[in-house]
């Protein structure tokens, strides 16, 4: 429990600090790295579910 504390107290300093240091462009673009990735990742989610209900809708027919 501590650790997992200590981890999350450490996470958000380091978060700071980074946030303080990195400039604003640097931000944008990680920022929107992160977001392609989790669209990309959203989109194979969404395919993979799909997928599962064609197959059930295929079974039950």
């Amino acid at each position: 429990m501590f650790r997992n504390l200590y981890y999350l107290v450490l996470g958000i300093i380091l978060g700071a600090i980074l946030g303080i240091l990195v400039c604003d462009e640097t931000k944008k673009k990680i920022t929107e790295a992160i977001r392609n990735k989790s669209k990309l990742l959203s989109g194979c989610c969404k395919s993979s579910s799909d997928k599962v209900v064609e197959t059930v809708k295929a079974y039950l027919d």
